[in-house]
């Protein structure tokens, strides 16, 4: 009987707690146009109208859903045009398609910072976004896509709290705006092209690069990026510096197992489990075994050399498998015939198909987690951003290989792809590896909601904030104590000094008192 009473009781309570936060009005802002992002916050402004809150959502990508009822989108899919129109540069394709090292990934940070503010404003000038500007709704919480600080204006322009989001893990200025510890040896920026178990070098250069990319971004990123954000949200607004730092969450679609572990404070929430988007239309397989090849959706395979292309297709040529490919032309010159091909396929659903027995990937963080739902090991190419150290985890957990596009052969491919067809251990180890990620208590979509209703039941979250933000940086880097002790120890030593030598001059003064000088000495002191 009493337990009854207290299950009734709890029903009473959740279902109070969550009539709080019914029928919140939501703005969730997302501009990089790039379906594999996008699939993870679709779900999340989806689940969001589900729960009977007014969702606004500022989209690359709209649902188009009429019986989300709770949803009103704001078309902004032209960017992938203006995309499309940037990455037009042959030397910056090329530039995206090398495994990234230490100064691709300095000279990409200053070209790509340009190219985000482009797109930011091109979206502030959107007409979609100023149909937004022009209502009169009352935000409760803003969501935000947190690899660039430009659209955190929202926030403040609507006087809400507001969370961050991202698709995969976060950049170093990301972390430092929720005053998240992140050392350059345990925690190095996720984009650069480091092991886990780091070398002399790479501990030296990504110390480097946590120097330089704070100082660009504090220096020359944000000052631009205020201006914009002013210019059409109103001069009446804060510093974007310091709009940023009143971010309350930041969410970030990482899971510690195949990501590098990393410390984090209560306001960084890893969502820990995938959020992957299932369709599942009937795909026919070849029954001997299938090898899939993609590049994603931003590095697509028709971007290749055509050097590079002629040995790919060459060994898919002679391999005794079939090869799906993902291709964006409706023709493939030289295409062997064990090999289809397609503008699009729907991934999870072919990679999970029981004839795939490899995936040949570029390494970015939407593939390589549905490469772990499918259990199928990978090959990858890292090519930018995280993907280097996505690819090293499959290598750490022996269910992929690494290889270079820029020093790739026809016999060094082929010899990796037929060593994991006929290798048992590298699926068992993918086996392996989705188990670990998937023994977690609750899945990641739930966790998210739930953390963006706590933020709108308690407008905001400041009792999360990190001390660390309100320390001036020479008190974070012990500036102060280590100069306190650096005097108090040059004080004892000259102290020391003059004390020993007073001590020295008065026994020597001692001395002749009671041992006079011989007469010998005397004369010898008088010549």
């Amino acid at each position: 009987m009493h337990l009854l009473t207290g299950t009734v009781f709890l029903a009473i309570y959740f279902s109070l707690l969550a009539q709080d936060v019914r029928c919140a009005n939501i703005l969730f802002v997302t501009l990089f146009p790039s379906i594999s992002h996008q699939k993870v916050f679709q779900q999340i402004w989806k689940e969001l109208s589900l729960r009977r809150h007014n969702v606004h959502a500022v989209a690359t990508n709209p649902l188009r859903d009429p019986s989300l009822t709770n949803l009103t989108e704001y078309d902004i899919s032209s960017h992938y045009e203006v995309v499309k129109r940037m990455a037009g540069n042959t030397d910056l394709r090329d530039l995206m398609l090398k495994k990234p090292n230490f100064f691709i990934v300095f000279l990409k940070d200053i070209i790509l910072t340009g190219k985000f503010s482009e797109l930011c404003e091109i979206t502030f000038s959107h007409p979609e976004v100023q149909r937004l500007l022009k209502t009169n709704i009352q935000f409760d919480v803003v969501l935000v896509e947190w690899l660039f600080p430009t659209m955190a204006g929202f926030g403040a322009k609507y006087n809400c709290p507001m969370i961050g989001v991202t698709s995969l893990g976060a950049p170093l200025v990301a972390l430092d705006t929720v005053g998240n510890p992140s050392h350059p040896i345990i925690a190095p920026d996720h984009n650069l092209p480091v092991t886990r178990d780091m070398t002399f070098q790479e501990r030296v250069l990504s110390t480097l690069y946590a120097v330089y990319v704070r100082f660009w971004y504090h220096m020359v990123v944000l000052p631009r990026e205020d201006k914009l954000v002013k210019k059409y949200l109103g001069e009446d607004l804060p510093y974007l510096g310091d709009i940023e730092r009143n971010v309350s969450l930041l969410l970030l679609n990482r899971n510690p197992i195949f990501h590098r572990a990393m410390p984090v404070v209560p306001a960084v929430i890893e969502l820990g489990t995938t959020l992957v988007n299932r369709e599942r239309p009937d795909i026919e397989a070849s029954k001997q075994g299938v090898i899939y090849f993609s590049l994603g959706s931003n590095m697509k395979s028709i971007y290749l050399p055509d050097q590079l292309r002629e040995i790919i297709l060459a060994v898919f040529g002679r391999l005794p498998y079939n090869v799906v490919m993902k291709w964006e032309n409706d023709t493939l010159l030289g295409k062997p015939d064990n090999v289809f091909i397609s503008k699009w396929f729907p991934q999870l659903s072919l990679l999970e198909h029981p004839n795939i027995r490899l995936f040949i990937m570029q390494g970015g963080l939407q593939s390589s987690e549905e490469a772990i739902v499918a259990q199928v090991p990978i090959i990858g190419f890292p090519t930018h951003s995280d993907s280097m150290s996505n690819v090293d985890s499959f290598v750490k957990y022996g269910a992929g290989i690494a290889l270079d596009f820029d020093y790739l052969t026809a016999e060094s491919f082929d010899a990796t792809i037929r060593k994991i067809m006929t290798t048992p251990s590298y699926k068992e180890n993918a086996k392996g590896l989705a188990k670990l990620m998937y023994d977690q208590p609750i899945d990641g979509l739930q966790k998210a909601i739930w953390w963006i209703e706590y933020v709108i039941r308690h407008k905001g979250a400041k009792h999360l904030r990190s001390p660390v933000l309100e320390v001036p940086w020479w008190q974070y880097f012990l500036l102060d104590i280590v100069g306190f002790l650096t005097a108090v120890l040059i004080l004892i030593l000259v102290v020391g000094y003059f004390f020993l030598k007073v001590v020295y001059l008065w026994l020597k003064k001692l001395k002749r008192s009671f041992l006079p000088m011989r007469e010998e000495d005397e004369e010898k002191k008088n010549q």
